[in-house]
């Protein structure tokens, strides 16, 4: 779960920005939207399902994405994917001299699973925290909180008169490895080399890094790989589920089915070897890398694979006083049908995994009132009980809606004369309940929309 993230001094963001998914005990209105998570050191905070994300185009909104992308990347990648001199992949703020010279910034507050020493599963908090330039770490830190207080796993900060790290004590409660801070290059984090050497504390924080934080763009010219939904699909205990969320999305799809396909032996070698050759551009180009990494990742953006292409899938479609007739799912079906049939498996697999999940753009292709169903799923007592979290971008004011959401998730972006992105809450407007707030939104009450006071101008 996620509890907050800050980011400063990255592509557009230059003063720290921070965006909390801390419920407001104010507000006792949509109890669905909210999780119950008691934590030692937090009594009485409740926690968000997540956050809509509103903005002008260009004030930044999707460098908020991108920059959990860059550190989830770094956490995930950094030890194995970054050669010694490589670039890290950190964008500082390039509109002023000093932003360029000084790290990019990042610190987040999440929940993991632990096991205690009484060999029991205990849901903990944790701080961890990144400095970085395009060349090295300059500050990385690691902090637990079993008991509610403080214990400090790790901090590494590099001296730069001595050209070396230095590495703080830790707390009595952390297994240090010095064999493993020798081993730490200086564009990787220690995070991303201790379970690479089965550190078995590191590698529970890496694996909620890696398995529970996940990563959608939804943006124009995205492929989604819809080989999770074709999986699911063949198992008899989700099929159901697969067909019940078609037939309710009012697309006109009665069944539906994937069937293995031959492929011409030429074609798969051809597959495979464009496999392989996006790997090696990966490994070449850092930077590259690092956006797809962030967006490919536990699969979920990922161009057509070999495995994609072994299937054929037929969406059936009926209306009155005719039999069912098949459309082929490349060139028959719309754009939309075939994104929400690729983003159904994503969904069924965020609910029961729990994960959090930033979206962008998320109604790409979409009908609002089918975005917003999806979104009832995610903040539902019922559909979701294991606490689930979304964060999405968005320009669509249908979602402003205080039945769907309650006004401390909904966030917006702006930039300042100065060209730096700032994001705040729409509770720092204190809107009154019973107000329109799409109806506000577009009226610019709230800011977040585009200036343009006498039209666009040829």
């Amino acid at each position: 779960m996620l509890i907050e993230f800050k980011v400063a001094n990255f592509r557009s963001i230059r003063e720290q920005q921070t965006l909390s998914l801390v419920a407001s005990n104010a507000d006792k209105s949509l109890n669905g939207c909210v999780i119950e998570h008691p934590l030692p050191g937090l009594a009485g905070l409740r926690f968000l399902k997540g956050a809509a994300l509103y903005g002008a185009n260009a004030s930044g909104k999707s460098n908020v994405i991108q920059a959990i992308g860059f550190l989830r990347d770094c956490v995930v990648n950094s030890a194995t994917k970054l050669q010694p001199g490589d670039k890290t992949g950190a964008e500082p703020f390039k509109l002023d001299r000093e932003s360029k010279e000084k790290p990019s910034e990042f610190e987040i507050t999440f929940v993991a699973d632990i096991t205690n020493q009484a060999g029991e599963i205990q849901a903990t908090r944790f701080v961890f925290g990144l400095a970085i330039t395009p060349q090295r770490v300059i500050e990385e830190y690691l902090v637990a909180y079993p008991k509610g207080l403080p214990q400090k796993w790790y901090h590494r900060i590099y001296n730069e008169t001595e050209k070396a790290y230095e590495w703080a004590k830790p707390s009595a409660g952390f297994k240090r490895d010095k064999s493993l801070e020798q081993k730490t290059k200086e564009n990787a984090l220690y995070l991303s080399v201790g379970p690479q050497f089965n550190h078995p504390q590191l590698t529970v924080i890496f694996n909620w890094f890696n398995l529970h934080l996940r990563l959608i763009s939804l943006s124009h010219g995205t492929n989604i790989s819809y080989v999770h939904t074709i999986e699911l699909l063949k198992n008899p205990a989700q099929r159901d589920r697969i067909l019940s969320l078609l037939k309710s999305a009012d697309i006109g799809v009665a069944n539906a089915s994937a069937n293995v396909k031959d492929i011409d032996p030429i074609l798969a070698e051809l597959l495979i070897i464009h496999d392989q050759f996006k790997q090696r551009i990966q490994d070449v180009y850092p930077k590259a890398r690092r956006f797809n990494s962030a967006f490919d990742s536990q699969p979920f953006i990922e161009e057509k694979s070999l495995t994609e292409e072994s299937y054929s899938v037929n969406l059936m479609h009926t209306v009155e006083g005719i039999d069912p007739v098949p459309l082929d799912f490349d060139d028959e079906e719309s754009s939309g049908t075939r994104q929400f049939f690729a983003l159904i498996g994503f969904w069924i697999e965020i609910l029961e995994g729990g994960h959090t999940v930033f979206i962008d753009e998320l109604e790409t292709s979409l009908h609002p009132l089918l975005v917003r169903e999806l979104l009832r799923l995610l903040l539902s007592e019922t559909h979701n009980p294991k606490g689930a979290q979304i964060i999405f971008t968005t320009h669509n004011p249908v979602l402003l809606d205080t039945t769907l959401f309650r006004r401390d998730q909904i966030w917006f972006t702006e930039k300042s004369p100065n060209g730096a992105t700032q994001l705040y809450p729409l509770t720092d407007y204190q809107p009154r309940k019973d107000e329109a707030l799409a109806k506000g939104y577009l009226a610019g009450r709230y800011g977040g929309i585009p200036f343009i006071p006498e039209g666009l101008k040829l």
